[in-house]
């Protein structure tokens, strides 16, 4: 067994038995999920957890800055599952060819009481060089196909609670990735979240928590979304990524790293105040920093490693022109950033 897959196996045990513990006793417990579609980008609450939501009837065409359909998928959520603020998947102790289910995600160490996609369409694979080790989780979105029923995966994987964490990944676009056919945009990999993780269109009261998310624009420009009490419009802000002077778009064929930062507002006497910030690295180098931010009003701080990839808006437009894949390896949780290599940690 390589040192990559020791590591995995010890995270796993750490944190296996609490995860398992924390398991929702019922259906009842089960968060809503985000069956978030990227429009410019629109986005609709779904509906209650036994009817799927809807992908597309508020989307308006082009590229926008948001994604539909999005709701809540933290209501529900089996509270503090971990022992440690640390976390790290390297997806080497599956087998290649097994599908990467929330059961599989769990014998690993991260807990989420629900999601979207995993069975059908997260598969550990070994065709490609992976970042580290030799394994990493395929991900596919198919031809003519939007929304996380149908597209990518979706699942908010628990953190223990704190107002600050770091979130780390790599991600290898297919040679031959689709970034649409007549519109552009959708959800790339991992993001952070806290309380019921406010996106979808909804405004967020400083009670409903925050998203933060990287997203996809036309030919792969990559922009940082995210929702907080302040946003402009109905939908998420977003702000362009920009790493050594250059707008970053994502190439195809290669591994890129991306990492996050989210530090959640203080709190005085029911108060948001100004202080929260989001912060985005791309391969290494500062690429987006935002300030100043109003995220909360409650004692809701980083709780979530959201999984949230897939393509989309509202509309058939946005769906790949062809069957389309990303490989992601090395996936990382901290609120230190000496746990993150890539960020100059790890000495």
């Amino acid at each position: 067994m390589t040192s990559k897959a020791l590591l995995a196996s010890a995270l796993a045990a750490a944190v296996l038995l609490p995860a398992l513990g924390a398991a929702p006793a019922s259906a009842e417990d089960e968060p809503r999920l985000i069956g978030d579609t990227t429009a410019p980008v629109v986005e609709t609450s779904p509906p209650a957890a036994e009817a799927p939501p809807s992908t597309g009837d508020a989307g308006e065409s082009g590229e926008g800055s948001g994604s539909a359909g999005d709701g809540s998928a933290f209501a529900g959520e089996a509270g503090d599952a971990f022992s440690s603020a640390y976390r790290h998947n390297t997806f080497e102790r599956p087998a290649a060819g097994t599908a990467y289910t929330l059961d599989e995600w769990e014998k690993d160490g991260w807990y989420a009481s629900s999601a979207r996609g995993l069975e059908e369409r997260a598969v550990i694979d070994d065709s490609v060089p992976a970042h580290g080790g030799g394994q990493s989780l395929r991900v596919l979105y198919p031809e003519g196909r939007i929304g996380a029923q149908e597209s990518g995966g979706l699942a908010p994987f628990q953190l223990s609670p704190a107002r600050e964490y770091y979130l780390s990944f790599w991600a290898r676009l297919g040679e031959d990735f689709s970034w649409g056919t007549t519109s552009f945009g959708g959800k790339l990999g991992f993001g952070l979240a806290g309380g019921a993780g406010c996106s979808g269109g909804d405004v967020c009261t400083g009670e409903n928590g925050y998203s933060s998310r990287v997203v996809w624009r036309r030919d792969g420009k990559a922009e940082l979304y995210y929702y907080h009490m302040d946003k402009a419009g109905e939908f998420g802000d977003s702000e362009p990524l920009v790493a050594d002077g250059s707008v970053v778009h994502l190439p195809r064929g290669e591994w890129v790293h991306i990492a996050q930062r989210v530090r959640v507002n203080t709190v005085t006497d029911g108060r948001a105040e100004p202080d929260g910030e989001i912060e985005v690295f791309y391969n290494g180098e500062p690429a987006a920093l935002v300030t100043g931010l109003r995220l909360v009003t409650d004692d809701d701080l980083v709780d979530k490693a959201y999984l949230s990839t897939f393509f989309g808006g509202s509309t058939e437009g946005f769906a790949p022109a062809h069957d389309s894949y990303v490989w992601y390896d090395d996936l990382k949780v901290s609120t230190s950033r000496t746990d993150i290599c890539e960020l100059g940690g790890c000495a």
